[in-house]
């Protein structure tokens, strides 16, 4: 088994106050990517104070991390669930609610969550930031 599944979670990923912790990094690659995608507490943790035209696809965004971005000069953010009272939400717990209001006591197939997914109006969000 890999050591990394021993380690404990917070040596892989940021916890507690350390998630608002800024270390930019990598300056050099959010430079040169006209699209900037994945985690947003990395996203934000490692990108440099200027982020002009950047297109940023992440996911679990909350209204301070769009200011930010806001403020760095992203153009764009896409988020793969709605915004819901300012926050989007990550995937994994919009399908944990899903699958909860549903009852079936089971993990909803495709099609199941697809058709909830349709009623619900759930999009993938694009929001113009600057």
């Amino acid at each position: 088994m890999p050591i990394a599944v021993r380690l404990p979670f917070k040596s892989m990923y940021p916890t507690g106050e350390k998630q608002e912790k800024r270390l930019p990094k990598y300056v050099k690659w959010y430079q040169w990517g006209t699209v900037i995608g994945g985690d947003c507490l990395f996203i934000k943790r490692h990108m440099p104070d200027r982020m002009d035209g950047k297109v940023i696809a992440t996911n679990t965004t909350t209204t301070q991390d769009v200011e930010l971005f806001r403020a760095a000069g992203v153009k764009y953010l896409v988020t793969s669930t709605p915004v819901l009272e300012g926050r989007s939400f990550g995937t994994n717990v919009m399908e944990a609610a899903m699958v909860a209001v549903a009852g079936k006591g089971r993990p909803l197939t495709k099609d199941e969550l697809t058709q909830m997914l349709d009623q619900l109006g759930f999009q993938p969000q694009l929001q113009e930031l600057n």
